[in-house]
């Protein structure tokens, strides 16, 4: 019966805990859209800057976000206009990634 109870409150605190990593990589994310749209004018989808995030392993505001940020930057300074852009920045275990960056409407 011990094991049981364990097993369940072991099985409660993984699923509270992956709970909040998503909550950290959405927050992340959103703090990623704002950062570009304010640095450098680059308004991308919620949807892009989520893969982003995910993909890059932003799980707070220091690594992987600023390189992001000034390979976006650096794309928007060269005059690219297109509907997406590509990026490659080392993700939070140095692993250089390739992530695809889609340009928002201006409502959204």
């Amino acid at each position: 019966m011990k094991l049981l109870i364990l097993g369940a409150v072991a099985l409660i605190l993984s699923a509270t805990g992956h709970a909040q990593a998503d909550d950290r990589t959405a927050a992340t994310a959103n703090s990623f859209r704002a950062i570009t749209k304010s640095a450098c004018g680059f308004n991308m989808t919620p949807a892009s800057a989520m893969r982003a995030a995910t993909a890059l392993g932003m799980l707070d505001l220091r690594e992987p976000l600023i390189p992001a940020m000034l390979e976006v930057c650096k794309e928007e300074i060269k005059g690219n206009k297109s509907k997406t852009i590509e990026i490659r920045v080392p993700d939070n275990h140095k692993v250089m990634r390739k992530v695809l960056l889609e340009r928002a409407k201006w409502w959204q």
